[in-house]
């Protein structure tokens, strides 16, 4: 999940969803090290309890900051319009069904750009693999390096 204040200065850390709760390449620190915001599922998808889970989050974050917010939300299933969870420092606007495309900044560029420069990254490593005749397994840890760095 991508998410950034309305001039694009702060972006909050890409939030990815993976099947393993601790896979080893992350190391001994675990998902404390790593520069993104990592949680996991079965399927690894996003659904309501990640994304509450990452709300709770980010409103004590700002709580502490002492910072309100307004947070437009996309019309996606895991985004539900009644939370679970109380929020003081964050208020959710949802975006009417069908206008994602059209209203939504991230759909407008910032998530296609973001996936074309981390594939762009992902081919160059494997071209690199290829002509030093070697096998490149893109394992979670390298994804999310070439996530970041994208």
């Amino acid at each position: 999940m991508i998410a950034a204040n309305m001039s694009g200065t702060e972006k909050l850390p890409l939030l990815v969803i993976g099947k393993s709760k601790n896979p080893r390449c992350f190391g001994r620190n675990g998902v404390k090290s790593l520069p993104v915001t990592y949680t996991n599922n079965k399927k690894a998808w996003m659904n309501s309890e990640v994304y509450e889970d990452w709300l709770a989050k980010l409103d004590q974050r700002f709580r502490r900051q002492k910072r309100k917010i307004l947070l437009f939300v996309d019309n996606c299933p895991a985004h539900p319009q009644i939370l679970e969870i109380e929020l003081k420092a964050i208020k959710i606007i949802h975006l009417p069904p069908n206008t994602t495309s059209k209203l939504q900044p991230m759909d407008m560029g910032i998530i296609k750009n973001l996936k074309f420069y981390y594939r762009k990254r992902i081919v160059k490593k494997f071209l690199e693999a290829i002509q030093k005749n070697k096998k490149y397994v893109l394992d979670i840890l390298q994804a999310i390096t070439l996530l970041t760095k994208a």
